[in-house]
């Protein structure tokens, strides 16, 4: 129960928050809890390999919309400020968080009561949605 609690605290504060130096605690104490309690770790690794591609891309994209403050670096007609990284840091690490979250309720099967029903669902999006890009890249040379 306590570690349900504590889940679902840092869920709140993950989705609440824009601040880099606790969305990174919270990564880092979301990433100790999956080490010790999720056994399929591994497996869910290869998975978010497909996952990773997809999520830097949507990111690069939010980096290069968000053109305006302290310039860092410019490239071009290309300029990186520093509120795009923040940005792009918050967003990318807000994500992060939220699948290693999904990853431990799910393997801790947290869901309980009326929202047991809902662990089949889980376990089936986070299965397919890589097979989905998968099969969207074999699409794509053919």
């Amino acid at each position: 129960m306590l570690l349900k609690s504590s889940l679902f605290i840092l869920l709140l504060v993950n989705i609440f928050t824009s601040n880099l130096i606790i969305l990174s605690a919270i990564l880092i104490v979301v990433l100790i809890l999956n080490l010790t309690l999720n056994k399929n770790l591994k497996k869910h690794i290869r998975q978010l390999k497909i996952l990773l591609f997809f999520y830097l891309s949507t990111f690069l994209i939010q980096l290069y919309y968000g053109q305006q403050g302290k310039v860092l670096f410019k490239f071009y007609s290309f300029y990186i400020t520093q509120e795009g990284l923040i940005n792009f840091g918050v967003s990318f690490i807000r994500i992060l968080n939220l699948i290693l979250m999904s990853w431990l309720i799910n393997e801790m099967k947290l869901l309980t009561g009326r929202f047991s029903k809902y662990q089949k669902i889980i376990d089936t999006v986070i299965d397919l949605v890589p097979e989905v890009f998968i099969l969207f890249k074999k699409r794509m040379k053919a």
